[in-house]
């Protein structure tokens, strides 16, 4: 049955963070959803995610967007994105064991950015060298222009 509410306000919360001893908070819990709502995100992300935005912002000279394209996957949303897009070990970009994945606790995102004034896309290059300072791995090479990074380094085997 297809869902015919539209649900208001939901995961709508500020997430803080701290920088440099300062308290910040540009996301929201809401940024990090799936398309069912789901949503999981790892406190080493948030940090990351902020100080790749306040180094953009030192680069570009004025505030930068750090936008979420993508974060935490089911199986099943993986399923979808690998039949359009195929399997790494294929020849195509969607991995089997993406950090992605629920089962890795919300350390994984999908990013680009774009210098507020005049919504101008910080080039890839760029934005994948920056999070190369704060995330674990880091792949900037994707044809549409966007950025994975994630925290595996927080894993531990079980």
């Amino acid at each position: 049955m297809q869902n015919r509410y539209k649900i208001v306000g939901r995961n709508d919360i500020r997430l803080l963070s701290e920088v440099d001893g300062e308290v910040v908070s540009h996301f929201r819990l809401k940024e990090f959803e799936n398309e069912d709502g789901l949503v999981m995100v790892h406190a080493s992300v948030l940090h990351a995610l902020e100080r790749v935005r306040r180094d953009l912002g030192q680069w570009a000279g004025e505030p930068v967007w750090v936008l979420i394209t993508d974060s935490i996957r089911t199986p099943e949303t993986l399923q979808k994105l690998a039949a359009r897009l195929g399997w790494t070990d294929e020849g195509g970009a969607v991995s089997r064991h993406s950090k992605h994945l629920t089962q890795y606790g919300g350390i994984a995102v999908d990013l680009v950015a774009v210098c507020a004034s005049d919504r101008r896309r910080v080039p890839q290059q760029i934005l994948g060298k920056v999070c190369r300072q704060y995330f674990d791995w880091v792949k900037d090479d994707y044809r549409d222009g966007h950025v994975h990074a994630d925290m595996r380094g927080v894993l531990e085997k079980a």
